[in-house]
């Protein structure tokens, strides 16, 4: 959507070799190559760097707007190698999915997710983790150097307020993708078909959970089916170790033609597997927001998720959604099968979902809501 109100600017990450000017639309915008290797310090080649800070000066913004501390944009501000006004948005918080990276895993589970990929690169779920870990520096670093930061749930502000305790929070919703807008209503499918859908082969996303929930509620709910849409399943060592040890508990399970792989889908073959499904099912341990669920209420399928920081603010349980303690896959069986047995149960969940989350993510009402913030950050500190 079109605000007059605000001339924009970007830079980020895009498909070229070298930073680059390309403009879209009305939108200046300057692309930095993928591959850019951070140092030590967080921050890109010295000359990457001063680029950014030249393309920046040229702009010569009243504010800055850095998305997410995962990465070194924030960095920038913090250091002080950016003087304007900055606001922070947060995302993801490296350090908290470093905590629960793991998903429970025993030791000897994790070290069966060492597959010939691990090997030949020397990156197991270990290195992986670590890698989260050791950003923690730069993490809280780029959070204590803004004193103006956006949140998106409770758990979030928790985070961030026990790392700067003086910042000035802000609080907003976020804008869905306009096909899920656009959708028609959830309606009963009787197919026995549970939903999921996750962007990383990583443990603390819970597939593994998924899948013993499945194995559970196949005992007592013959034919039941998971549909699971991301990027799981590669070519030979391509695959992860942590997705080739989930393929083995499938087949321990004899589950194989329990579970569908549907690889990444856009935005409009999801829709349509929320549409097709009896539940959606967000089983991980982590999560600042969960645009997935959003997604999912938007739509009016029936959700059955985790309760963790940013699932425990989208939802209410009983009412918009069923939680189960994350990582608890009896328990995430219980609810499935009451979402995909219960069909009063289940249009209740639908119909009082699809209620809030149309509130919550109003367009019109989350452009506003974000000019407004533009405007009492750029408003002198009282």
């Amino acid at each position: 959507m079109n605000s007059d109100a605000v001339e924009l600017g970007i830079i980020a990450r895009g498909p070229v070799r070298l930073f680059t000017r390309r403009d879209y639309r009305q939108v200046k915008q300057w692309l930095v190559p993928v591959g850019a290797r951070l140092g030590r310090g967080g921050l890109p080649a010295t000359s990457l760097v001063q680029a950014i800070v030249a393309a920046v000066k040229e702009f010569s913004p009243d504010l800055v707007h850095t998305w997410g501390t995962e990465s070194f944009w924030g960095l920038l501000p913090a250091r002080g190698l950016l003087t304007y006004p900055s606001l922070l948005e947060m995302q993801g918080l490296k350090k908290a999915i470093g905590d629960v990276f793991y998903g429970g895993l025993s030791l000897v589970q994790t070290l069966r997710c060492i597959g010939p990929k691990e090997l030949i690169k020397r990156h197991t779920l270990y290195h992986q983790r670590r890698e989260f870990r050791l950003w923690e520096t730069q993490e809280c670093q780029i959070i204590r150097g803004h004193q103006m930061i956006t949140v998106q749930s409770p758990w979030m502000a928790g985070q961030v307020r026990a790392i700067n305790p003086t910042a000035r929070l802000f609080k907003t919703d976020l804008a869905l993708r306009k096909e899920f807008e656009a959708s028609p209503e959830w309606q009963p499918q009787g197919r026995k078909v549970v939903f999921s859908i996750s962007a990383y082969p990583s443990p603390f996303k819970g597939l593994h959970v998924a899948i013993r929930a499945i194995d559970v509620l196949n005992n007592r709910y013959p034919g039941v089916r998971l549909r699971v849409a991301g990027p799981f399943q590669r070519e030979g060592l391509r695959q992860e170790g942590y997705v080739r040890w989930i393929n083995s508990i499938v087949r321990e399970a004899g589950l194989q033609d329990r579970v569908e792989w549907l690889g990444s889908l856009p935005g409009p073959d999801v829709v349509r597997e929320m549409l097709s499904a009896d539940a959606l099912l967000v089983p991980t341990f982590i999560e600042s927001y969960c645009v997935a669920m959003a997604e999912g209420m938007l739509i009016g399928t029936p959700i059955v998720a985790s309760f963790t920081g940013g699932t425990a603010y989208l939802g209410r349980d009983e009412e918009t959604c069923l939680f189960f303690p994350p990582g608890d896959a009896v328990m995430c069986a219980y609810q499935l099968e009451r979402a995909l047995s219960d069909q009063k149960l289940a249009m209740r969940l639908s119909r009082r979902g699809r209620a809030v989350a149309a509130t919550r993510h109003n367009l019109n009402q989350i452009v506003q809501r974000q000019v407004q913030i533009y405007r009492e950050a750029l408003e002198p500190a009282s």
